[in-house]
């Protein structure tokens, strides 16, 4: 056996991957998951679907905010503040 199997920083870390290797294994195909859109009627989703599905309605979402903000700042930014204050004499 080489030296460095021996060292037990090596062995930890076999021991680490291995656990993280059956984590995501184990993991990788889970149970659908039930939506209940009304008393009776359910939809069985993948899990990757339900987190890919919120990270694109909540990208959207941002994107639609950010429009409407700059289009509303825009609006308000189109007239000078020096243009506004004209002195009277």
């Amino acid at each position: 056996m080489p030296a460095f199997a021996k060292n037990p920083k090596f062995i930890a870390g076999v021991i680490f991957v291995l656990w993280l290797a059956y984590v995501v294994y184990e993991n990788s195909h889970p149970a659908p998951y039930p939506i209940r859109l009304f008393p009776g009627v359910s939809l069985d989703l993948g899990m990757s679907v339900v987190m890919m599905s919120a990270a694109i309605f909540g990208a959207a979402v941002t994107l639609v905010i950010q429009f409407l903000w700059r289009r509303r700042s825009s609006k308000n930014g189109s007239s000078s503040a020096a243009a506004s204050n004209k002195t009277v004499a």
